[in-house]
C-alpha cells in the first residue's frame, strides 16, 4: 500500500503486542486452539495467563480485543491477525538467530555429478551446496524455530520451498497472499538458485517477498509435469528440488524465442521428455511428449 512505512496504525499494531503480558495472551489461546478450544472463556484464560489483578489483566486484554482477539459469546479467541503473530513468535522470526551446523543432504551435483551434498542454516535461510566443487544449488528462507527444534530439517525445507514456488508461479505472494508478478531476465544475481542462461524475477507488489528463479521451479508442480513423471514411475515427489538437475541446470533449458522470449525446458523420464514452453511472464504456454 502507498505510504504503508508511514501509517501511524501500524505503529499502532506494533505497539499493541509489545508487552509480556499481551504476548502470553496470544500464546495461551494459540494453546487452547490447538488443543480444540475454539475460545477461552475470561476467568480461565485470566488463570492460564497467571495474573491475579483482574484490572491489570482486562487492560492488557483489552489493548488486543479488535486486531487480535475476538470477544465472542463462549469467550476470547484470535483473530487471524492474531493467528498470523503467534505463529510468528512460535517461528521465531522476532527472538531466535541460530547458526545451525551442516548436514549431509541426499542427491547429486548438477555441476560435477558428486554425490556430497551438504545443507548449512545461516542468516535465516538454508544452502544446499556441493562440497566437491563449491557449487550452491540452491538457498531459500526458512523460519529460525523450526531450524533448530525439527530433526526433519531438509524434509521441511523442501516442503516450505515447493509452497512457496507454486504460490510464486500461481501469482500470489506467499509470505502476504498479495498479487506477485513474474519476469524474464538473463542477468544473474551475485548468489541465485541454479545454473541457468534465463530466470524468473518473481515479486511481490506489496510487500519485500521476491525470488530469482529458475524456470524449473515455477513449473515443477504444474499437473502437466506432475502428471508426465507419474505416469512415468518418476513421481515428483520422490526427489528433493535441488536434485532435480532439469529444474536447476542450463542445459535442460532452450531459448526458443527471443522477441517476445519465449523458453522451453526439456524434463527426461525414461523413454521420453516432456517439453514445457513458458512465456516472458512464467505462464505455460505448450506442452509436448518427445520420445527419445
Amino acid at each position: 500500500m502507498d505510504g504503508q512505512e508511514d501509517d501511524p496504525a501500524a505503529a499502532d499494531v506494533f505497539a499493541a503486542i509489545g508487552n509480556e503480558r499481551r504476548i502470553a495472551i496470544v500464546y495461551e489461546l494459540q494453546r487452547a486452539f490447538r488443543d480444540g478450544d475454539a475460545a477461552l472463556p475470561y476467568a480461565e484464560l485470566k488463570r492460564r495467563v497467571g495474573l491475579r489483578d483482574s484490572g491489570n489483566f482486562n487492560y492488557h486484554l483489552q489493548q488486543l480485543v479488535g486486531r487480535f482477539v475476538h470477544e465472542r459469546e463462549d469467550g476470547y479467541a484470535l483473530t487471524y491477525a492474531g493467528r498470523k503473530v503467534a505463529s510468528a513468535l512460535t517461528a521465531g522470526i522476532f527472538t531466535d538467530r541460530p547458526a545451525g551446523e551442516s548436514l549431509l543432504a541426499p542427491g547429486t551435483c548438477y555441476a560435477c555429478g558428486a554425490a556430497s551434498l551438504s545443507a548449512r542454516y545461516e542468516r535465516e535461510r538454508v544452502y544446499v551446496a556441493c562440497e566437491d566443487c563449491g557449487e550452491e544449488l540452491l538457498h531459500g528462507p526458512f523460519p529460525p524455530g523450526p531450524a533448530t527444534r525439527r530433526d526433519d530439517l531438509l524434509e521441511a525445507f523442501e516442503g516450505w520451498t515447493r509452497r512457496w514456488n507454486a504460490l510464486a508461479a500461481a501469482g500470489t505472494c506467499p509470505e502476504c497472499g498479495s498479487r506477485m508478478t513474474a519476469t524474464v531476465t538473463d542477468a544473474a544475481p551475485p548468489r541465485c538458485t541454479g545454473d541457468v542462461s534465463h530466470r524468473f524475477r518473481v515479486a511481490c507488489t506489496e510487500c519485500w517477498a521476491r525470488a530469482n528463479l529458475p524456470p524449473g521451479c515455477l513449473v515443477r508442480d504444474h499437473p502437466r509435469v506432475v502428471d508426465f513423471l507419474a505416469t512415468r514411475t518418476t513421481d515428483v515427489d520422490d526427489r528433493p528440488l535441488w536434485d532435480l538437475d532439469w529444474a536447476l541446470h542450463r542445459d535442460s533449458l532452450d531459448l526458443v524465442e527471443g522477441d517476445p522470449v519465449r523458453l522451453r525446458l526439456r524434463i527426461p523420464a525414461d523413454d521420453a521428455e516432456l517439453h514445457v514452453t513458458v512465456d516472458a511472464a512464467a505462464t505455460v504456454v505448450e506442452t509436448a511428449v518427445v520420445e527419445r
